[in-house]
């Protein structure tokens, strides 16, 4: 979604300013997504079609309105002053959880320690970068996970979760980069910046 404001110019007259979404996540080695992509397809044969079903397994961190004119300098704080201050870690997979009232079903992420780390690099990176749209609100997502299947109804959630509760998932990777997403506004897909 494109959301177009004024900026004020001392030499002409209002120039609009064109902002676009971005996403930034961690995404999971080869294997994991592996794995991911086959508990999407159990979820697809218990539910058939569903939001997500098709999405590249990610872990979302933050999500925020940006300026794509000013994409490079948005790269670069990312790059400098917050892949710059982060060191990799373990990603420890275990097991699934359920958000009920968003109708999401997950694989669940830790060290929690490391990603509330990561956020807070993130928030004070971004959150003085020019780049980025101080009008919309910066949003931080503190439960990390690696979603199977969301924005089902509680019927859907129900039986869903019911399949997968019981189930044990243990799994690892090694998380080195953070990837910078933009919203298409054309097909309203993300893409890799």
């Amino acid at each position: 979604m494109s959301v177009i404001t004024t900026q004020a110019s001392l030499f002409s007259a209002a120039v609009p300013a064109v902002y676009e979404d971005y996403l930034m996540v961690i995404n999971p080695d080869i294997k994991v997504t592996s794995d991911v992509n086959y508990s999407k397809k159990k979820a697809a044969e218990i539910l058939g079609s569903y939001a997500g079903k098709h999405s590249i397994p990610h872990i979302s961190l933050a999500s925020f309105s940006g300026n794509p004119l000013k994409e490079d300098l948005l790269v670069n704080e990312i790059r400098y002053h917050i892949m710059g201050r982060l060191k990799s870690s373990f990603i420890w997979l275990e097991d699934y959880g359920c958000f009920p009232t968003s109708g999401t079903v997950y694989i669940k992420p830790k060290p929690k320690e490391y990603f509330e780390s990561v956020l807070r690099t993130i928030y004070h990176a971004l959150a003085v970068c020019s780049a980025v749209n101080k009008g919309r609100k910066l949003i931080l997502y503190k439960e990390p996970h690696i979603t199977i299947a969301r924005g089902m109804n509680k019927e859907k959630t129900n039986k869903l979760w019911d399949t997968f509760k019981d189930k044990k998932y243990e799994n690892k990777f090694i998380a080195d980069t953070l990837t910078l997403l933009r919203r298409d506004s054309a097909n309203d897909l993300y893409k890799v910046v």
